[in-house]
């Protein structure tokens, strides 16, 4: 009896602990099953977001294509029924040339956007006795001019596609010219007329109705469209040749897609010109050779003339809520860290109570709770408020030419003093960055001035916010119609860096460039022409060479910045300063991680590290005490001595960053002082035999098991909560 008792007694202490053992691996397989289902769910989610933006605008973007080939096939629709429908009376005698030059009046008194037309003749098809004859009626200053056009140049000439390609061809369009009279480019729609011989049939062309309307008419319809704030539309003809584009050297110098994809090896542009001809439509990924930009190419052909619209987006004008994406990226590592770490737990199945296999899975999940940092310290990186830019961002001549006529518009619709562009460059030699957030810089600054029409305009700029600014005029030249000055600068400009991060900063610094005429409407604009590389991370305007100690140079732009003016600056008249943005030179500059990480995070590695070894042979083995003199005394002193080198290191640091609030590498320095004092007291109840399990547990195992996983667990916590 009293055996069987005893074996009873023997085996209710296994069952228990055997049942808690099931009870563990049932709730391990609990928490790795959630977090694997909430880790798909969450990726999931975040596709789905990401998905569902770049769906969204590209639907709206095509959208808005689609409406702009409409708006410019009804203009070029004008343009082809009107001009076939004298072609086809005169072919038909029912329009005498008389009555032709009548008709077209009306209609340039009728359609706003037709500049002018002409009644052109083959040589003496008009009259056998006059070589030429061509009637041109253009508007001018308000009133319907009519021009000879015959007495002013030879129009038969190959140079004049608008006569003897439609001569030769049919009814076409021509290519962009610059019409005098209008002070304009212009595109000419020709279809020409037909003489007919007794029986009725067509014999030869004798001549060509030509319909001018201006670029700036197409202009408008493409630039009034929403493509994000550097995006930019573009037409080009069935040839592939741009009939606008915001840069209008492409245009005056008649290249093809075909060309251009040569010249810079753009695989892209080839495809966009055999669309042209195809009249295809569709979206295209584009990578910028010249910026390194990721873009959308949409594209879409115009019904009536088998022209093509060409949109640009650039992708980092995606409407991302930055916020929303970090967050959402912190969640997925949060579960995908604690699945990694509880399937480890069952995988090397440390219930069984096996110190190999313990201490397997306690280096293991110290390993997954050290990599979920460093992803959230990517994506910290790589998600922050830097992205979501303060202005608009210049990286392209035509973004920033659609962006400067906008304005030109805008003054006009407002009846306000039309906008004066300066064309302003930087090239910043040296640069220096104090702990108080002074940026000095030195280095060149150089302006253009139109000659004849900016003579009046002051030769002058100012740095905004700049406590001690030097100027020295170096150089002054007049070519190309143009009077540039260059300066020797030196200054010292305010910044406002966040060092709550510190050492994963990441910042933007700015010198704001003002012209210091505040009675006109003079904006300084980038000078991209002046750059070789107008590449973001080549970054230009900015020495080679240059170092800015203790960062890392990220990439240089311009941008255009809003001004907030809350004066007219006594004027009455109204200005548009307060709505045409300041022109800003920024570079972007992250911390230098490796020096932070060496005189800072070095000093606090190699403590964890001897805390840990003071807790591996903490002992109660009188010899071993003796020999390693690891008595609980001894432990406090090591701890002590720890604790003192520490916060000197702390207070060091404090003084370097000048800071209000608590920074990212202070709550290693508050969990370091936490540990050490865990360290101590553990040394102490394990030594006087506190009547712990925790602490007293197969010689202080359970101490040694936790001390990477919680501590690497408690530092995973702290950056959740600091780049949340």
């Amino acid at each position: 009896m009293g055996k069987m008792i005893e074996e009873s007694t023997t085996e209710q202490p296994e069952m228990q602990r055997g049942g808690k053992k099931r009870t563990i691996f049932f709730l391990l397989l609990l928490v790795a099953a959630t977090s694997l289902v909430a880790s798909v769910v969450l990726i999931a989610h975040h596709l789905t977001y990401k998905r569902g933006v770049m769906e969204s605008v590209k639907s709206r973007l095509t959208s808005l294509t689609f409406q702009a080939t409409l708006s410019i096939d009804r203009v070029a629709r004008e343009v082809i029924d009107n001009g076939n429908s004298i072609a086809d009376q005169l072919s038909s005698g029912a329009l005498t040339p008389k009555a032709a030059q009548a008709r077209i009046r009306g209609l340039l008194e009728r359609y706003p956007h037709f500049l002018s037309s002409a009644l052109s003749y083959k040589p003496y098809a008009f009259d056998p006795g006059r070589r030429l004859y061509s009637v041109l009626l253009a508007k001018k200053n308000g009133r319907i001019e009519r021009i000879q056009l015959d007495k002013v140049y030879d129009y038969t000439k190959p140079e004049y596609d608008w006569f003897g390609a439609a001569i030769d061809n049919g009814p076409q369009w021509s290519q962009p010219f610059y019409g005098e009279a209008s002070s304009s480019l212009l595109v000419a729609y020709s279809v020409p007329f037909y003489s007919k011989d007794k029986g009725g049939d067509r014999r030869s062309a004798m001549g060509v109705v030509t319909i001018t309307i201006s670029i700036d008419e197409i202009g408008r319809v493409i630039e009034s469209l929403d493509l994000g704030p550097t995006g930019f539309g573009a037409l080009v003809s069935q040839k592939g040749a741009y009939l606008y584009h915001p840069d209008t050297e492409l245009v005056i110098s008649r290249k093809t897609l075909t060309h251009i994809s040569y010249e810079q090896s753009d695989r892209d542009r080839q495809i966009l010109a055999e669309q042209a001809g195809k009249r295809g439509s569709g979206v295209l990924d584009h990578r910028s050779i010249s910026t390194g930009l990721d873009s959308w190419l949409i594209y879409a052909p115009i019904p009536s003339t088998g022209w093509s619209m060409q949109n640009t987006f650039i992708k980092d004008d995606l409407p991302w809520d930055v916020d929303l994406l970090r967050r959402q990226l912190i969640w997925i590592t949060i579960v995908l860290v604690i699945f990694a770490s509880s399937a480890a737990v069952l995988l090397y199945r440390a219930g069984s109570g096996n110190r190999t296999r313990l201490w397997a899975a306690s280096v293991t999940m110290a390993i997954f709770f050290a990599a979920g940092i460093s992803v959230l310290w990517k994506i910290s990186l790589s998600h922050n408020y830097i992205s979501r830019n303060a202005g608009i961002r210049i990286n392209d001549k035509a973004a920033l030419t659609r962006i400067m006529n906008s304005y030109i518009r805008a003054s006009s619709d407002r009846h306000t003093e039309a906008p004066v562009y300066i064309p302003t460059g930087i090239f910043i030699e040296s640069a220096t960055l104090s702990s108080a957030g002074d940026l000095a810089v030195s280095g060149y600054i150089w302006q253009k001035y139109r000659l004849g029409e900016q003579d009046a305009v002051p030769r002058a700029f100012t740095i905004g916010g700049a406590s001690s600014l030097t100027m020295v005029e170096k150089y002054s030249i007049r070519e190309n119609g143009y009077e540039i000055l260059r300066w020797y600068v030196r200054c010292m400009v305010p910044q406002q860096i966040d060092h709550s991060k510190y050492p994963l900063e990441q910042d933007k610094l700015s010198l704001r460039i003002l012209h210091t005429d505040m009675n006109h409407n003079v904006f300084l604009v980038p000078d991209l022409a002046a750059y070789n590389f107008i590449n973001p991370t080549a970054l230009p305007g900015l020495r080679k060479d240059l170092a800015l100690p203790g960062w890392k140079i990220v990439r240089s732009f311009f941008e255009l910045r809003k001004n907030i003016y809350n004066t007219n600056f006594g004027l009455e008249r109204p200005l548009n300063k307060d709505r045409f943005p300041s022109l800003c030179f920024s570079f972007e500059i992250k911390r230098n991680f490796t020096d932070a990480f060496i005189s800072n995070l070095t000093a606090l590695i190699i403590v964890t590290i001897l805390l840990f070894t003071l807790l591996m042979i903490t002992s109660k083995d009188e010899r071993r005490v003796s020999f390693m003199q690891v008595g609980s005394g001894r432990i406090l002193n090591i701890c002590a001595s720890m604790f003192l080198v520490i916060a000197f290191s702390h207070v060091s640091i404090r003084r370097t960053i000048v800071v209000e609030q608590v920074f990212y590498l202070e709550y290693f320095f508050f969990l370091t002082y936490f540990i050490i004092l865990l360290v101590s007291i553990n040394s102490v109840l394990y030594a006087v035999n506190a009547n712990i399990h925790l602490v007293q547990y197969r010689e202080n195992l359970i101490p040694r098991l936790c001390y990477w996983p919680c501590l690497f667990a408690l530092l995973f916590t702290i950056s959740v909560f600091i780049f949340y």
